[in-house]
């Protein structure tokens, strides 16, 4: 049975990882990228998410009377992330431009997925700023662009949220490069 005393809690805790040392590396279509807003560039202006979450579903079996569950299907949640608004607004149109990729609302088109699915990569930072886990979200697109608040009583910058749905996403430890 383990010690429960502070000197083992702090040899054995060391440090946890921080919420504020994160990149998110996004991948845009190269069409919809407007001016000097880059794929590189927008990290930068990422203000917040969260390391993506999965469940399994539940198969309930029955076995003479009582029920047995057994893991089912794999399900991927949505991934929000926040943005900061750059002072020109490209980053907005180039996320409302690939929106109108996948249905363009005037001429009712629905783009091809190979032409609007992309890899994102979220990586969670050690405290010398190399990646110690990575996410990459298969086959992602995004699902909502959300409302802009715009407000007279503030000088905020303007933050808005883009909702990403993907296939599946895998996770590493070492760096991918994509």
């Amino acid at each position: 049975m383990p010690q429960f005393d502070i000197e083992s809690y702090r040899s054995n805790f060391r440090d946890g990882a921080r919420q504020n040392l994160f990149y998110f590396i996004p991948t845009f279509p190269a069409d919809v990228i407007q001016g000097d807003m880059s794929n590189e560039r927008t990290s930068y202006l990422v203000r917040s998410t969260g390391l993506p979450g999965t469940s399994l579903e539940e198969v309930q079996l029955n076995w003479q009377g009582f029920d047995f569950y057994i893991g089912g299907k794999h399900t991927f949640a949505e991934l929000t992330i926040t943005f900061n608004l750059d002072d020109a607004g490209l980053l907005r149109l180039n996320f409302e431009n690939w929106i109108n990729k996948i249905h363009d609302p005037v001429t009712n088109e629905y783009g091809t997925i190979a032409l609007y699915m992309f890899p994102q990569r979220l990586q969670l930072l050690g405290y010398d700023g190399t990646p110690i886990m990575e996410y990459i979200l298969h086959h992602a697109w995004p699902r909502e662009v959300a409302l802009a608040t715009l407000d007279y009583t503030t000088s905020d910058v303007i933050q808005f949220d883009v909702t990403f749905r993907y296939a599946y996403h895998t996770v590493t430890t070492q760096p991918t490069g994509l």
